[in-house]
């Protein structure tokens, strides 16, 4: 079960970065699920990463490969192997292989994607599991860190993965989508119901430390914002976005980006829903089989 939705608006709540991180370091236990292992490893390169199995199942080469959310502040907390763990029965001996990554403040852009890419060829070279057996999936800043990652697989000429799913994917760090407006006062999450998303208010928000991961870096390079990437040759994507969230259009522009680019993609988004909705209910697993 998930850990229930806090608003994290830095304006209304400046309190809640303290909170986030006291929160995470809390719900950082390893205790795995029940009828599942856990594995805590770390690459040559130091990447943490940990590895999640059900009991006496032999692996098969099929991994789904999560990145987690909480705006690179939040940690690789319980509830995201629980939300996880019920992949493995997408097939026998699927393994879960979730990414442990640094948080901020003590490092921000590109530690993150580098820690993704050092996993990546973990798995592939080292481990030798076969792209097309991979899976990669991730949520609000871990879509935007998976996103990267393929973008950077892309680049960089490596074979890619077998598909994506994305879960309210953060993907536009210039916050430029019309649903930031429209869904300021209906976001529990990141929203503020008494505000407007006004010029002023946009200033502090991406003033703020919910953006403190970019750094100096130029907000519309695609490795930080996907919105602003070049979707051809991506691998099938699914995506789902809660019509009530501010980051609604940083799902949809990725969408028209990559059904324009040719890839085959598939979108679902539900009416009077927030922001990583699909944590609420089973929507994930019978879409990915």
């Amino acid at each position: 079960m998930m850990m229930r939705a806090q608003n994290i608006n830095p304006i209304a709540h400046p309190e809640m970065q303290k909170k986030m991180k006291a929160m995470s370091a809390k719900y950082c236990h390893t205790k795995p699920k029940k009828g599942y292992t856990l594995e805590c490893l770390t690459t040559e390169s130091g990447t943490k990463y940990q590895r999640i199995k059900k009991e006496n199942a032999v692996s098969s080469g099929k991994v789904i490969y999560y990145t987690h959310g909480g705006c690179y502040i939040s940690g690789l907390t319980y509830n995201y192997r629980d939300f996880c763990a019920p992949f493995c029965d997408l097939a026998e001996g699927v393994e879960i292989i979730l990414l442990d990554y640094t948080l901020m403040p003590d490092s921000g852009y590109p530690t993150q994607l580098n820690e993704a890419l050092d996993l990546w060829d973990e798995l592939t070279v080292k481990r030798k599991i076969d792209p097309k057996n991979i899976i990669i999936g991730g949520d609000s800043s871990g879509g935007n860190l998976a996103l990267a990652l393929i973008l950077k697989l892309k680049d960089t000429e490596r074979e890619q993965p077998n598909s994506i799913f994305l879960l309210s994917p953060w993907t536009d760090m210039t916050a430029s989508g019309e649903s930031y407006v429209k869904n300021y006062q209906r976001d529990v999450e990141i929203g503020d119901r008494n505000g407007a998303f006004e010029g002023h208010t946009k200033r502090k928000l991406l003033n703020s430390y919910l953006y403190d991961y970019i750094g100096i870096n130029d907000r519309t390079d695609p490795y930080i914002s996907p919105a602003f990437a070049d979707y051809s040759g991506f691998p099938p994507m699914l995506l789902f976005a809660g019509e009530d969230e501010m980051l609604l259009d940083d799902t949809l522009t990725v969408y028209e980006k990559a059904k324009n680019a040719g890839v085959n993609v598939k979108l679902e988004t539900q009416p009077k829903t927030f922001h990583f909705y699909v944590t609420l209910k089973n929507f994930i697993t019978g879409r990915l089989k």
